[in-house]
């Protein structure tokens, strides 16, 4: 199983990433490696994603299905391989941040080669895509009219790869994380200028 988590915080109401995100069609082509969406019902829908990772470059199709709707705070969903061996569920969580989230500060220290992995991915990941473009002020600390958005995805793949492909996978993910959150922040953040 591979299980990544990313925080960003932004000058914005909690009501107002709710709106956004409570609606797959905003963010979904936001998404590294996006190829298509379909709706099917209001809970269900097939995605279509180019991943990389490592030497693999791979066309995935996958089912996702929304479990969970508790606005303004939770997107909850689940995923399903149509094309690969893979199951995974994710999460998007809205919070006001008018302090120091409890926990916030204990993070895991990660190796060397995870790290150099990681900043290699990140290097590519821009180069490619460009950098999300963010206020100034979103690098700042907690106030009022803050909210913070976390991204939690898991994906469990299966079949006689899965090792290998797991220890693949968890440090595109955490790039994957960290660039969809940003840059759901960065349309957010210029829809809210341009109304200004």
């Amino acid at each position: 199983m591979a299980e990544t988590e990313y925080s960003t915080m932004a000058r914005l109401s909690v009501d107002t990433i709710w709106d956004f995100v409570k609606e797959m069609d905003n963010w979904a082509p936001l998404l590294t490696g996006y190829q298509a969406h379909e709706k099917q019902s209001e809970t269900d829908s097939l995605w279509t994603v180019k991943g990389d990772v490592g030497v693999l470059a791979r066309v995935v199709k996958f089912k996702v299905h929304i479990t969970e709707w508790n606005g303004p705070e939770r997107v909850s969903f689940e995923l399903e391989g149509v094309n690969e061996l893979l199951k995974g569920q994710g999460v998007f969580i809205m919070q006001p941040y008018e302090e120091e989230p409890a926990g916030a500060a204990s993070a895991q220290r990660k190796n060397v080669f995870t790290r150099v992995v990681e900043s290699l991915l990140r290097f590519f990941l821009r180069l490619f895509r460009g950098r999300p473009e963010r206020a100034a002020a979103s690098a700042a600390g907690p106030g009022e009219g803050w909210a913070q958005l976390t991204f939690k995805l898991r994906i469990d793949p299966g079949g006689p790869m899965a090792p290998m492909i797991n220890a693949m996978m968890k440090p595109a993910m955490e790039v994957v994380a960290e660039d969809l959150s940003n840059r759901i922040i960065a349309q957010l953040e210029a829809q809210q200028g341009s109304k200004a």
